[in-house]
């Protein structure tokens, strides 16, 4: 079983790391390329239009979430039939689902123009939410079910595979079209296509692969946590979406630009983090199904491990080299400023909180804890709105910065409390050596290199990269000379496991 989650563990992270390297050079060209071409409004337009169409998410995080809990336990069992019967329940569930978001599309369609007042006119505004709407619902009505069944399976990396085929023809296609002179509504129009594609594709090849029986009754008692789940799922999208939706409100739409520049970059950082991340809540779901506790509080641990050196690696060369590639990224845009110090500095280190929770989240969802947690993302969705609500009149961008910060402390903290008080059972005094170890080499990654990076990296993107690389490679000697001295075991047990996974090691 140990070397099956391994070997799994590797398909998901080799497939993910493909389909974020292309991800990233799909979002690095083609926003690139808008704002060129269309300028900064209409690329704020579509970051604004894509995060009003994320809200609808809240609708099926619940269910998906309850779904996985369940396929644990059935997967674990190798009970086809039970297996089958939860993913009938869930499939009638998401096509009902997928009926009120194209409900919600079609009023955003008619709304969303009036919202905005746009120059650019009503029906050119309403043609982009309905293009970048409909690839949405694709992926309710048909894709999500059989993902989730994947994701539980530890098999992620079929529907990577997916996405990035699908990725790589629609950054193609666009460049293609844009590139002829045709519209934004058009590109988007003829790229849905290959939206709507995906999750069709996926259902068949994941129906034949487990052999779902469609005529079993659905079992609806595997969805019965999903109202505490969509309560997370809830108050997770309106924190999630807190800064766009008060920016779009309170500030000019070409601020919603700005921010999508800095979001690509932070959440990027998230993505990259997921390629060592992916599976772990299944493997701990199976962990939790099987009663292994003892294995349970070990990898707890080594997940920890992992996402404080990553995030002191990374987070460290970030926080000096972002404002040089916002920089070099803007070059001749004269519509808005891009460069904004402090907006930088405050929105990496709320990401970099963000990232630091994942381990928790990961147990506490694979050991189905969502009723006994929520009242804490309620808590950080609060945070966030009313700070970035009163924060955006005083100090513009900043203040929902500053509101994601505050929120994303708090919950992290209180998932931390939560994890080593009720489901391993050890001091909360492991999370603060935590924190302190990531906070020292930061500032001394920072101390080192800011010199250096100040005077380099903007001059151009061959001194960019090679300044990243620099800070990256001095970073990780400052975490792995720290990592020696107060997280031997962790280290130790890491790097065995990769040594497995590269089969380096039996």
């Amino acid at each position: 079983m140990e070397k099956s989650r391994i070997k799994r563990a590797k398909f998901n992270m080799i497939w993910l790391l493909v389909y974020e390297v292309v991800l990233f050079a799909s979002n690095l060209v083609l926003p690139k390329l808008i704002i060129s071409t269309f300028g900064s409004e209409y690329n704020g337009i579509i970051g604004s239009i894509t995060q009003f169409l994320s809200f609808v998410s809240i609708l099926r995080l619940g269910v998906a979430g309850a779904t996985r809990v369940s396929l644990y336990k059935s997967l674990a069992a190798g009970d086809r039939r039970e297996t089958s019967s939860i993913i009938r329940a869930t499939e009638i569930y998401m096509r009902k689902i997928g009926l009120i978001i194209l409900a919600y599309i079609m009023a955003l369609v008619v709304l969303y123009p009036l919202l905005l007042n746009s120059a650019y006119g009503f029906l050119n505004v309403a043609l982009l939410v309905f293009a970048i709407g409909i690839g949405t619902f694709a992926q309710y009505f048909y894709g999500i079910t059989y993902k989730t069944l994947l994701q539980a399976d530890q098999r992620l990396y079929i529907a990577n595979i997916i996405q990035t085929v699908t990725v790589i023809l629609n950054t193609v296609i666009s460049c293609v079209l844009i590139n002829l002179g045709q519209s934004i509504q058009i590109v988007k129009l003829v790229t849905a296509v290959l939206f709507v594609l995906n999750p069709i594709v996926l259902n068949k090849l994941v129906i034949k692969m487990y052999g779902i029986d469609r005529t079993v009754p659905p079992d609806n008692s595997a969805l019965s946590r999903r109202w505490d789940v969509m309560g997370h799922s809830i108050a997770n999208i309106v924190h999630e979406n807190t800064d766009v939706l008060v920016l779009t409100l309170f500030c000019d739409i070409k601020v919603v630009s700005v921010y999508s520049v800095y979001h690509f970059v932070v959440s990027g950082l998230q993505r990259v983090l997921n390629i060592f991340t992916t599976g772990a809540e299944p493997v701990f779901g199976s962990m939790f199904a099987k009663e292994e506790s003892d294995k349970v509080k070990k990898n707890l641990g080594n997940f920890e491990y992992v996402i404080g050196a990553f995030i002191s690696v990374i987070f460290s060369a970030t926080i000096l080299i972002i404002l040089p590639f916002v920089t070099l990224y803007t070059k001749g845009v004269k519509d808005i400023e891009y460069v904004l110090p402090m907006y930088a500095l405050v929105i990496t280190l709320a990401y970099a909180f963000f990232c630091l929770r994942s381990p928790y989240v990961a147990v506490v969802q694979a050991a189905g804890h969502y009723k006994e947690t929520k009242k804490g993302a309620y808590a950080e969705a609060a945070i966030n709105l009313i700070s970035s609500v009163i924060l955006v009149n005083f100090i513009g961008i900043v203040g929902t910065a500053v509101g994601t910060l505050l929120a994303n402390v708090f919950r992290t903290v209180q998932y931390a409390l939560y994890v080593s008080r009720r489901l391993v059972k050890r001091s909360p005094l492991v999370y603060v050596k935590l924190v302190l170890w990531i906070g020292f080499n930061i500032a001394a990654s920072y101390l080192l290199f800011n010199g250096f990076v100040s005077e380099y990296a903007a001059q151009g993107w061959g001194q960019w990269a090679l300044s990243g690389l620099a800070i990256v490679a001095g970073s990780g000697v400052i975490c792995l000379l720290t990592s020696l001295a107060l997280y031997r075991e962790s280290f130790r047990s890491v790097l065995d496991i990769a040594l497995r996974m590269l089969k380096l090691r039996k």
